[in-house]
């Protein structure tokens, strides 16, 4: 009797999150290389949308057209070209005779409002102080639809501080100032902003806050 042979299946590898199959196997595809190569995309096609850098000020060099506003009037911050959370940073010293002060963002950050719907605006802060003093508006975004404010339940001390906030409904902005905003809201204010202002004063009397490190990012 002819002795009997015997046939092995080919060996399989695996490579990376999927399988790779050597070529002696038949080229026709099977069911389980079909479900395979199914869930393979299908996780890929799962995987949450991430977030571009739109802009991002690290103050190394310049302010980069940031000023100051809301004390008695608009004024240069003064740069600081180290002492920053990674390099240099803006600061101001709080005249002590005005409203809540402001550092002001340039319209290089401006223009790329409208695609931040549901990105983040991240910075940090530090103060000369660690007492958190008292509540306001810590940023605050004005165009011809209204106006988007937002507070932190916290407030910067002598170290740096970061800090960041969704553009959604979700994250708890303000429309002018006593509303709940919605989502629409945001999103027509971000159309066609006239200013952004991140809080820099958190005291009533004379003190200090420097501003690092801002950051706008998409939703992705």
């Amino acid at each position: 009797m002819p002795a009997r042979q015997f046939t092995y299946p080919e060996p399989i590898e695996e490579v990376g999150s999927g399988f790779f199959v050597h070529a002696r196997m038949p080229t026709r595809p099977t069911a389980l290389a079909a479900v395979l190569v199914t869930g393979l995309i299908g996780l890929h096609a799962q995987s949450p949308p991430q977030e571009g850098t739109l802009v991002a000020f690290d103050f190394t060099a310049s302010a980069q057209g940031w000023v100051v506003s809301g004390d008695t009037g608009s004024a240069e911050p003064v740069f600081h070209p180290s002492g920053g959370s990674a390099g240099g940073h803006i600061s101001n010293a709080d005249e002590a005779l005005g409203e809540t002060w402001y550092f002001r963002a340039p319209d290089s950050l401006l223009k790329h409002l409208a695609a931040a719907e549901n990105g983040t605006l991240s910075y940090s802060l530090k103060q000369s102080t660690d007492d958190p003093g008292f509540l306001d508006d810590d940023v605050i975004v004005v165009g011809p639809a209204g106006r988007l404010s937002f507070r932190f339940g916290t407030s910067p001390g002598r170290d740096w501080t970061p800090f960041a906030v969704k553009f959604t409904a979700a994250a708890g902005w303000r429309w002018n100032w006593n509303a709940r905003a919605t989502q629409e809201q945001i999103r027509s204010v971000l159309a066609n902003p006239t200013s952004l202002e991140i809080r820099g004063e958190y005291h009533t009397g004379p003190d200090e806050g420097a501003l690092d490190n801002v950051v706008l990012r998409s939703g992705g």
